[in-house]
């Protein structure tokens, strides 16, 4: 990802990645996928936000409490926030994009299930 080209002169590096690879989860073909399989995927994708959410707001009490961290612990803490910062808009674009296709004319009362964090 180092070798993109920015269009937006506001944006850094890890913003357009991260764009780029939400993106591209949309343009995946959810329409072949049958009901349950996209129930299934929204709910694992549901899941794993509220999994990196919960990690991360462990992490961030941890570095406020003064937690000692090493030179090789931050280099894999930062590793591991640039991932959670990528799949996080993955994830949620997966879980739009499941409700989005499995989506009905909802009956009167139905609700419509809405993934929040």
């Amino acid at each position: 990802m180092e070798d993109l080209i920015m269009t937006d002169t506001r944006a850094t590096p890890t913003d357009s990645s991260i764009t780029i690879f939400r993106d591209l989860i949309a343009s995946l073909p959810f329409y072949q996928l049958d009901d349950a399989q996209l129930c299934d995927l929204g709910a694992i994708a549901a899941e794993s936000v509220s999994g990196l959410c919960h990690g991360l707001s462990e992490l961030g009490d941890r570095l406020q409490n003064g937690a000692d961290i090493g030179p090789e612990q931050r280099r894999h803490l930062g590793a591991s926030l640039n991932a959670a910062a990528h799949l996080i808009p993955a994830l949620l674009e997966i879980c739009e994009q499941a409700e989005r296709c499995t989506r009905t004319v909802p009956h009167v009362g139905e609700l419509i299930p809405r993934y929040v964090i």
